[in-house]
């Protein structure tokens, strides 16, 4: 905290000083006081806390060269002068050439040449030599009315210690006009200039030929001029300000009105107390230290002769006399004050509290040669009152300085205004000046904590139903304390009886939780906690009624999946507090409860089914529902194979022969088979595939292939059903079936014609393009096929 130290600082006034009473009374005990920042727009962390403006001179317009600005945690006044510039121009006065016509301002009159030079000087400044140098041009009025082909002309300057070349023209694609448009040249790199160089230096314009033919133009000089920028002195002033608003809630003072106190030999009048006659009056009122602080100063306002006397305690003693504005002595002790009016009137008076201090501090950077150190100065007000002034000066500057006098009533705010005047009397260099103020505040505020006990609504006795639920009691809307906020109160509570119920607390809510299955009394008991440790208690009566419990079951899934024809047992949980064995019944007679409590499912049907289980202990019952998914798939099982030859029809096979294979498919499934697809392998080689369009449940389905036989030897006859695996069935490992036959070899027959007999080898020829074409056929697209039908038949 920033400011001096004056005693014990406070957080808060109590509402009877808010209110500017003299006697302080409270049954309540103080328990902290701190110092609070009365002035918190001083910090400069808001730029919106503060109005910044800047005028310039008496007229009031805005400023050109200052301005202030809240920024980066301080308050900143930026004066930034710029160079004050004057040019002037001198014309050349004389000519060693006798080129008369080139001297003097442009009038159109001018010498002209085309070999001989034109030479021009004098040049006069004097009434500037007091004045700083900024630059120096040569301003060239001429022409040369004709290109140059291969003469030239050159400019050149002389008096500035060596000649110097300014400017050559030659091999020009045009003449060069000008007289009505100068030529400017600077030249601040020809010379170290100073004012004698410039008013003794001259200009040559020099025409030069090349060969003896005639000339491709001539110059014509009309005049010649050096211009010079110098700085000139210059001087005025700028203000800047910047504006807070200060709330008087905090101000540290104790204001006393004429209506306070007793009065001898006074009236009261429009503007206070004034004495009644040629006689001294007195004013008497006394004044109460608040808790933990101190006095301070003593401030009377109006206008007349008057006097005013202390006196501390009430041990007795003499009166000493105070100045307006002093310190009063004993400040931790009550005071009476006597104020003894000859004349005029008093229209109030004011003790301030810890002796409040205006407490700055900043700095001054950049440059300060140019202002002027009488009329430049910061400046510190609070409402009507300039409390300081300092004048500007580089460095770093701090101000304490006693404000209670200034400060706003309570009831009332003032203006806390920072300005700046920057008053300027230059030589016309540019300047820039940053006056920053880092830190503002005004001392001596306080507060002062009294700590009450909480209080709350007292508690009803409850009634609650066993098994019921608890109850959560937000406190936060029932209690009150004076510093804690509702929400931050601490709640502990116990009960007689917490086999029935256990009371605990979640923050500022007491919570009651009756125990699961149990009825009866307790007492409660609540003791509420402000942050310091205040207390409020309360005790009331929880009572608990008996009430049957309902059963449970567990266990139940939602849904299950079950093959029609099979069993499925479900494990389920059935309890009761209140009953040892409920009873349970169900909605489907497939569905049954067996001795060890579990659910049977044995439905008869294909779809979906809702089977709702219902236990009741008597007085409750409860519900729930599983679904349950019945599907009825096929299981196709090849139940024979016959064979045959094609040729004799009997079961002996000879090599070369065309063998038929009748197979019986069964379907052991619940379900039909559509579409079953049957391969026939001989030797584990492929040689043909047949479907069968529909096999019932429990049906037999009958189909063959053909296959030239291979002998002599023993052949494997192989038959796969639902060769594709394109129906799901119950069992998918029992679709195979194999079977041996025996083949003799060819007999030797031949015709008459000793050729061969080509009969079984046609056969064979034509069995193979049959089951080549069967077999095109089934790796073609396959049947679409339909997903299961849940619905329920």
């Amino acid at each position: 905290m920033m400011g001096r130290e004056t005693g014990v600082l406070g957080l808060a006034l109590t509402s009877v000083i808010l209110l500017q009473s003299i006697l302080v009374v409270s049954a309540d005990t103080v328990i902290n006081a701190e110092g609070i920042e009365i002035f918190s727009p001083g910090s400069f962390e808001e730029e919106d806390d503060w109005s910044i403006s800047a005028t310039s001179g008496f007229s009031g317009n805005p400023a050109l060269y200052t301005a202030g600005m809240v920024a980066d945690g301080e308050l900143s006044f930026t004066h930034d002068r710029p160079d004050n510039f004057e040019v002037e121009t001198s014309w050349a006065q004389s000519s060693i050439t006798d080129s008369n016509y080139s001297t003097g301002s442009p009038d159109s009159f001018y010498t002209w040449s085309r070999g001989p030079n034109i030479t021009v000087g004098g040049f006069d400044f004097s009434a500037f030599h007091s004045r700083a140098i900024a630059n120096v041009s040569l301003v060239l009025h001429f022409e040369i009315p004709d290109n140059l082909n291969s003469d030239s002309v050159r400019i050149i300057l002389h008096g500035v210690g060596s000649d110097r070349l300014v400017t050559t023209y030659t091999r020009t694609l045009s003449g060069v006009f000008k007289m009505n448009n100068p030529l400017i040249v600077p030249v601040d790199n020809l010379a170290d200039w100073n004012w004698n160089y410039i008013e003794g230096a001259s200009v040559t314009f020099d025409y030069v030929s090349q060969g003896g033919g005639s000339d491709d133009s001539e110059v014509r000089v009309d005049a010649v001029g050096i211009r010079a920028k110098y700085y000139q002195p210059w001087y005025s002033f700028e203000n800047s300000i910047a504006i807070s608003t200060l709330l008087g809630d905090n101000s540290p003072i104790i204001d006393v009105s004429p209506y306070e106190g007793t009065t001898e030999n006074l009236n009261i009048e429009s503007c206070g107390l004034s004495p009644s006659d040629d006689t001294l009056g007195e004013w008497e009122f006394d004044i109460d230290v608040p808790p933990l602080q101190q006095l301070g100063r003593i401030h009377t306002y109006g206008s007349g002769n008057h006097t005013i006397w202390a006196l501390a305690g009430d041990t007795g003693g003499e009166y000493y006399q105070i100045q307006s504005g002093d310190l009063l002595q004993n400040s931790e002790s009550m005071h009476h004050i006597k104020i003894r009016i000859q004349d005029g009137c008093i229209s109030g008076a004011r003790v301030d509290i810890n002796d409040p201090h205006l407490v700055v501090s900043g700095s001054v950077a950049g440059e300060v040669g140019g202002l002027s150190l009488t009329g430049s100065s910061i400046r510190f007000a609070i409402g009507d009152y300039l409390v300081e002034s300092l004048p500007i000066e580089l460095g770093s500057f701090t101000v304490e300085v006693p404000v209670g006098h200034a400060l706003p009533s309570p009831t009332e705010s003032a203006n806390v205004g920072v300005a700046t005047r920057f008053q300027w009397s230059s030589d016309g260099t540019n300047e820039t000046t940053v006056v920053h103020v880092e830190s503002m505040g005004i001392s001596g505020g306080y507060l002062v904590e009294w700590d009450l006990d909480p209080s709350c609504i007292p508690f009803d006795n409850l009634e609650m139903e066993e098994d019921g639920g608890g109850i959560i009691i937000p406190l936060s809307s029932r209690c009150y304390d004076d510093i804690t906020e509702p929400q931050g109160l601490t709640v502990n509570t116990w009960g007689s009886d917490e086999s029935v119920i256990l009371p605990s607390s979640s923050g500022s809510d007491l919570v009651l939780q009756p125990v699961s299955d149990a009825h009866g009394d307790s007492e409660i008991y609540v003791e509420v906690l402000d942050e310091r440790g205040n207390r409020w208690s309360d005790s009331f009566t929880v009572s608990i009624s008996e009430v049957p419990d309902e059963p449970t079951l567990e266990g139940l899934p939602l849904s299950v999946y079950i093959e029609l024809g099979e069993t499925l047992a479900i494990e389920i949980d059935v309890n009761d507090p209140d009953t040892e064995i409920p009873s349970i019944m169900t909605s489907k007679s497939w569905a049954t409860i067996d001795s060890n409590g579990n659910l049977q499912l044995a439905p008869v049907a294909v779809g979906t089914h809702v089977v709702e289980i219902t236990v009741s202990d008597g007085v409750n019952q409860i519900s729930q529902q599983l679904e349950v998914i019945v599907t009825a798939k096929p299981d196709l099982v090849v139940e024979t194979i016959s064979i045959t030859s094609s040729t004799t029809s009997g079961n002996t096979f000879r090599d070369g022969e065309v063998a038929r294979i009748s197979i019986f498919v069964r379907n052991q499934g619940m379900g039909e088979a559509v579409g079953v697809d049957i391969r026939c392998l001989v030797d584990g080689v492929f040689v043909g595939t047949v479907v069968i369009d529909l096999i019932e449940s429990g049906g037999l389905g009958e189909t063959s292939c053909d296959t030239a036989l291979s002998g002599p030897g023993t052949q494997l006859i192989r038959i796969i059903a639902d060769g594709t695996n394109s129906i799901q069935e119950t069992n998918e490992e029992n679709n195979e079936k194999s079977v041996e036959i025996d083949v003799s070899g060819r007999a030797a027959d031949y015709s008459e014609g000793g050729g061969v007999d080509r009969g079984p080898a046609i056969i064979v020829g034509s069995v193979g393009l049959i089951a080549i074409a069967l077999t095109a056929l089934r790796l073609g697209p396959g049947k679409v096929k339909k997903p299961y039908d849940k619905r329920v038949k």
